[in-house]
């Protein structure tokens, strides 16, 4: 498929990865309104998004041995249907428990579909293309999360949440039935039996993992049977596939893919960079709708423009990889991204226009870091090996991202409590300062006398205005914090880099 159907190829992929990574993050604005819907609160309302992660990652350790019995055109078309199909179900579910069970099977939509996307563009772009195929492809990586949010936002506020799903129907339909005109099927490799018991611990390890992680503050962490219940299933699981990929002969992934340190290492990397952005691309809607008080669509057109921002570092990063050493432009991105999330302005007095910029500096690097760190992981592989790479990538920034939704959820909560105890505990209401800010709440809520504070109706209105005026405050203050941590991360995925070598592509077949 080389050659002039190259582009031809890109839109039809694009288009139909667009539609399932949008999915990753498009219900995350919308979550306030499907709680009321579902009857569920925050803790239950993860679930939607866990969800979705678990269904793919579990579908995402099959599709190496998936593409190549199918084919790489088939296995993307039976994910692509599949994820119609959920979709039409999660916009009509009127239970928790329908909506969870369509988000699990349209994940499994997505970890068909997403990874076997890249072997699609790798089939069509030549070798010394690839950075560039790898920036078309993170258009749907990271364009689609990022854009996710003010779609949500112009869908819902216009219609009604469950659009939100149904949108994808008609998209994918029209992009099924030009994949099925336009594109020939193709396979890498020969067929190889399927390692059930490897799929089979490795989807366990998986589940159990992102539950744990996802439930273990809502549950007291080990102080939960069912969290050390969890916990003790992973640690049983992930070790017994380890000690399965080693031993086998036949392991589910190569054993030969690890052998080169470039690709742990650049998957750590990964990893890390897609926690810290799942965890902003949860948090800032919330920031902006719960804290701020913005409509939804008002919160979707404040995050629009870091969106674009978003898309255009993702083409500039490919295209860089393939003229300059893909390590160096992605420690650039990786420290800017560091730098871009912990000076990120949330404070509850920030204008608007500061959260704007912030977020678009912010999204530019974050963006830019995703196609240098895929390139390092492909380079180090044979093409026969690109698609156990594109499996593990996937599973990576899933797992990274449900981790990242968690852990970002568990520290604002974490956070917020201890900034409203810290602020509170320093009231003196009995003090000048105390007595001049009340005085002051007393203009705000209707111009009254000083006098009128005798009146217990008016002081009980201006003590419960205070506390409220205090929790806005901390929270922007957790938020703030909770971003700080999410850079650190971003830092040591810049040191994970720093160990990887020079990489640089030299045209046909695997750089080195």
């Amino acid at each position: 498929m080389q050659g002039s159907n190259k582009w031809v190829v890109a839109c039809l992929v694009t288009a139909g990865m667009f539609v399932a990574f949008l999915d990753t993050t498009i219900v995350d604005i919308t979550l306030p309104k499907m709680m009321s819907t579902l009857e569920a609160d925050m803790y239950d309302a993860q679930w939607i998004i866990i969800a979705y992660f678990m269904g793919a990652a579990v579908a995402m350790t099959l599709v190496g041995w998936i593409a190549e019995s199918l084919g790489h055109r088939d296995t993307y078309l039976a994910g692509l249907l599949l994820f119609v199909a959920m979709s039409a179900t999660c916009g009509a579910a009127s239970s928790l428990e329908a909506m969870l069970l369509s988000r699990f099977l349209q994940g499994v939509g997505e970890g068909l579909l997403i990874p076997v996307g890249w072997l699609l563009l790798s089939d069509s772009f030549p070798p010394q293309e690839r950075g560039l195929a790898m920036g078309i492809y993170g258009l749907g990586a990271a364009f689609a999360p990022a854009i996710g949010p003010s779609m949500g936002g112009l869908i819902t506020e216009h219609l009604s949440w469950r659009w939100i799903f149904y949108v994808n129907v008609p998209i994918g339909l029209l992009d099924a039935i030009l994949v099925i005109w336009l594109l020939q099927n193709t396979r890498r490799s020969p067929r190889v039996p399927l390692d059930g018991i490897g799929v089979l611990m490795l989807s366990v390890a998986l589940s159990s993992l992102v539950i744990f992680v996802s439930k273990g503050q809502e549950k007291g962490w080990l102080q939960s049977d069912f969290i050390l219940l969890m916990v003790m299933v992973f640690a049983v699981s992930f070790s017994g596939f380890l000690l399965w990929e080693i031993l086998s002969p036949g392991p589910l992934i190569p054993r030969a893919v690890f052998l080169n340190k470039e690709v742990p290492l650049a998957l750590v990397a990964l990893g890390l960079n897609s926690m810290v952005a799942y965890g902003v691309y949860l948090l800032l809607p919330v920031y902006l709708q719960r804290l701020k008080g913005y409509t939804t669509l008002d919160s979707g057109l404040i995050m629009l423009p870091g969106s674009v921002a978003s898309a255009l570092a993702t083409l500039l990063g490919g295209a860089m990889a393939d003229r300059f050493r893909p390590k160096i432009v992605a420690m650039a991105f990786l420290l800017g991204g560091a730098w871009a999330t912990w000076a990120f302005r949330m404070g509850y007095f920030d204008p608007r226009s500061a959260i704007v910029w912030d977020n678009l500096v912010w999204g530019f690097a974050i963006s830019g870091a995703f196609a240098p760190l895929s390139y390092l992981v492909f380079a180090s592989l044979r093409e026969d090996e690109f698609s156990h790479g594109s499996m593990i990538i996937n599973v990576t920034r899933l797992v990274a991202g449900s981790i990242g939704t968690a852990v970002s959820t568990n520290l604002l909560t974490a956070r917020q409590n201890a900034f409203y105890d810290a602020i509170a505990s320093r009231m003196d209401w009995g003090s000048r300062a105390g007595g001049e800010f009340l005085a002051s709440l007393g203009s705000w809520l209707g111009g009254m006398e000083r006098g009128a504070w005798f009146d217990p109706d008016t002081t009980h209105m201006g003590l419960e205005t205070a506390k409220r005026l205090i929790q806005a405050v901390a929270g922007g203050e957790a938020f703030m914090a909770t971003y700080r941590h999410l850079a650190l991360l971003m830092l040591l995925a810049a040191g994970a880099v720093i160990l990887a070598k020079n990489l640089k592509a030299q045209g046909r077949g695997p750089a080195h």
